[in-house]
C-alpha cells in the first residue's frame, strides 16, 4: 500500500471515483462550486459512496496546493482537491498467469515525469495491459497522476527491482521481447503484421531519454525495431512520442483500433 496522495481537478477526481483500486479518503470542495450542476452530480456520487466531503474557501484550497508545490506557483484545482491511496500492489506473476495474451510495455530507466505520465496515458488509450518500471522510481505522485489525466488508475504498473530478471522471466513464459531502438535496421512499419507477432504475449521496451536501452537489455531482446525518421534531420524522437507511434502501429497491424 502506498502513502496518501494529493490529487486535484474535476476530471482526475472523477477517474479516481471510477477505479476499484483507489480509496478516496476525503474530498475538499470550493464552497462556491457546490451549486453548479456538474459539481452537484459529483457530490451526489460522493454521498452514495460514503466519501467524506469538506467545503472550503478557494483561498484555503490554493494554500494547500501552494504548499504542496513548494510555493512555486498556483495550480488550477477547479475547486476540487482529494487525498487518495492505491488499495493494492500489482503482482507480476498473477497478471501473467491470468491472461493468455498481453501487450506489455517495459520502461528501461525512463525517469522524466512528463514522459512517464504521457506514456501511461497513451498506453491506456492503445490497449497496453501492463507497464513495467524500475522499482527505484516512485510513480504514484500528484504530477504523474495529473499528466496521465488519471489513466494511471486504469492500468496495472509493476515496479520491478531488476528489469533484466523481469525480461528473463517473460522469456521463460514465452513472451516475445522487442526493443524499440534507432540502432536496429528493421523498420516498425507493418512489422507486427508481417511477422505474425501476436501469437502469444509481447513486451515492448522503451529506453532512457538520453542513453536509450541498455546494452544488456538489448542482448536479451528477441528482436529490435526502429521508427523511421524522414529526412534524417534529427537522430531520435522524444520517448513518449515514440511510444505513441509504436503502439499505434501495433494496434493498426493487429486490427485492434
Amino acid at each position: 500500500m502506498v502513502n496518501n496522495i494529493l490529487i486535484y481537478g474535476y476530471h482526475i477526481i472523477n477517474e479516481a471515483l471510477l477505479s476499484n483500486n483507489i480509496k478516496i479518503i476525503i474530498i475538499l470542495i470550493d464552497k462556491k462550486k457546490k451549486n453548479i450542476k456538474k459539481y452537484i452530480l459529483l457530490i451526489n456520487k460522493l454521498i452514495k459512496k460514503n466519501i467524506s466531503i469538506k467545503y472550503l474557501d478557494k483561498n484555503n484550497l490554493d494554500k494547500i496546493l501552494y504548499k504542496k508545490n513548494n510555493n512555486k506557483k498556483k495550480i488550477n484545482h477547479q475547486g476540487l482537491i482529494s487525498y487518495i491511496y492505491f488499495k493494492k500492489k500489482y503482482i507480476l506473476n498473477n497478471i501473467i498467469k491470468n491472461k493468455k495474451k498481453l501487450i506489455i510495455l517495459i520502461l528501461d530507466n525512463i525517469n522524466d515525469t512528463k514522459n512517464i505520465g504521457s506514456i501511461i496515458r497513451t498506453s491506456v488509450c492503445l490497449n497496453v495491459n501492463l507497464i513495467i518500471i524500475q522499482k527505484n522510481y516512485y510513480i504514484y505522485n500528484s504530477k504523474i497522476i495529473k499528466i496521465s489525466s488519471g489513466a494511471i488508475f486504469k492500468i496495472p504498473i509493476c515496479r520491478e527491482k531488476n528489469i533484466e530478471n523481469t525480461i528473463k522471466f517473460f522469456k521463460k513464459n514465452k513472451i516475445k521481447i522487442i526493443s524499440i531502438t534507432e540502432k536496429s535496421k528493421k523498420n516498425c512499419i507493418n512489422y507486427f503484421n508481417i511477422n505474425n507477432i501476436y501469437k502469444n504475449s509481447i513486451a515492448l521496451i522503451l529506453g532512457n531519454e538520453e542513453k536509450g536501452i541498455s546494452n544488456n537489455i538489448l542482448k536479451l531482446s528477441d528482436d529490435k525495431i526502429k521508427i523511421p525518421i524522414l529526412y534524417n534531420k534529427i537522430s531520435s524522437l522524444n520517448v513518449s512520442v515514440a511510444c505513441g507511434i509504436i503502439l499505434y502501429e501495433l494496434n493498426r497491424n493487429l486490427n485492434l483500433l
